[in-house]
């Protein structure tokens, strides 16, 4: 395990973002490190995205495909 050296709310971000497929801990370092400087350009919009998804986005039940409506818009 890598040594702290942010505080909690940087170092959950970076355990979240290294769960990511394909970002390790130290690639998910440096993306929340770069999401954070970039704060009103990336963060925030980001953040409202996946909010967003988090609300809207939903499986079908038909096929298993990821969408905004259910059956998605390939069943319908």
């Amino acid at each position: 395990m890598s040594k702290r050296i942010a505080g909690p709310e940087i170092e959950r971000l970076i355990q979240l973002l290294a769960k990511v497929p394909g970002l390790g801990p130290r690639s998910a370092r440096r993306a929340a490190l770069h999401l954070i400087k970039k704060k009103e350009q990336l963060l925030e919009p980001l953040a409202a995205a996946m909010g967003e998804a988090v609300d809207k986005v939903r499986i079908c039940s038909t096929c298993g495909n990821v969408d905004t409506s259910d059956p998605c818009m390939i069943c319908t």
